[in-house]
């Protein structure tokens, strides 16, 4: 065990409490704040380092009770992806409002980030959190939201935590219409190029396509699916697609789900020849300059990242004012199909 704080030092500091008992800082905070999600071991060995190390909370543990810090975290993902630029946009203009001051960091698509973020955020006395996780399922990360002693907000994920809101766009309705609609061109061998298999977003997108079909009484083609695991890259795009017009029954039509996917689809349709729509018809998401500005211009399941953010900071600052009450509650920004150039009938 490390030794207690000398008196050379002066006097001691939580940090000297957290490596005593061998826990975190945050971890020393809740036991200050008599927060319940600490074991009553941990807490223990808590309070046996701020005895022995003659540490005084009073002004911290008063500071920590009854005083917020008008902080708000934002977690996200990706940094080159503009999508959190607008939605990191619509909920500073809520919560500046309110007079809030929100701090963002990526963490990279490493949920070992997003861990030392969450713990950060609680060590600065952050008084909410709104967070993009990069794996839904990753153990650590869901303990480190469950301990944390502040409402969190989920954007565009759904995780087992049942403290934390959820803020997503309806991604089902967006796919079964865009899905609907190449079909009632007479599509029936429609490729869909998507990422986040193992994310809330994924998986109803890949619902919204498999029930357009079944509504129809028809089966999607399976070595049309091009799925990523994670958040799918041009790369992802520009591949997926020279294999899928390498085939010797290619689509009539792609499904490209993802924000970064519709340079690479371009790309793959240029090198190759084919023409959109006569030789094949081309849906994105997320729209942008690009799939507004190319041309046939693109037709895209549109909504906004902006009303992702601004509800997201909205069911945040509900949750700050009901403290004790933070059961889970989600709400859906609507999409809409825009029809543009980029789909012709069969």
């Amino acid at each position: 065990m490390p030794r207690p704080v000398s008196e050379e030092r002066g006097r001691p500091t939580v940090r000297d409490v957290a490596q005593l008992a061998g826990v975190s800082i945050g971890t020393v905070s809740r036991v200050v704040n008599e927060i319940p999600n600490v074991s009553p071991a941990v807490r223990a060995r808590v309070r046996a380092a701020m005895g022995t190390l003659g540490w005084s909370p009073s002004m911290v543990a008063k500071n920590m009770r009854g005083q917020a810090t008008r902080m708000i975290g934002f977690i996200f993902s990706d940094l080159e992806n503009p999508l959190y630029a607008s939605m990191i946009k619509g909920a500073e203009d809520v919560l500046t409002e309110a007079g809030y001051l929100l701090i963002v960091g990526s963490s990279n698509d490493r949920p070992e980030q997003e861990c030392s973020l969450i713990e950060l955020f609680g060590q600065r006395q952050a008084d909410g959190l709104i967070f993009t996780i990069t794996d839904e399922r990753h153990a650590q990360v869901l303990d480190s939201l469950t301990r944390a002693r502040f409402p969190v907000v989920m954007l565009e994920r759904d995780v087992e935590v049942p403290t934390a809101g959820a803020v997503t766009a309806n991604h089902y309705e967006g796919t079964l219409a865009a899905t609907r609609h190449l079909l009632d061109l007479g599509h029936r061998r429609i490729a869909l190029v998507s990422g986040g298999r193992h994310n809330r977003v994924g998986r109803d997108r890949l619902r919204g396509f498999n029930d357009a079909y079944l509504e129809r009484g028809l089966a999607p083609v399976p070595a049309l699916l091009r799925i990523d695991d994670r958040i799918a890259e041009d790369a992802f795009g520009l591949r997926q697609t020279q294999m899928l017009l390498s085939q010797p029954e290619p689509p009539t039509a792609i499904l490209a789900l993802g924000r970064h996917l519709l340079r690479g689809v371009l790309s793959a349709c240029r090198t190759r020849g084919v023409r959109i729509p006569q030789d094949l018809s081309l849906i994105t998401t997320n729209d942008s300059e690009l799939a507004e500005l190319v041309q046939p211009a693109v037709t895209v399941i549109r909504y906004s990242a902006y009303e992702l953010g601004r509800e997201a900071a909205l069911l945040l600052l509900q949750r700050l004012e009901r403290r004790h009450d933070w059961h889970f509650s989600s709400i859906e920004v609507p999409t809409e199909l825009v029809l543009r150039q980029s789909c012709a009938r069969i």
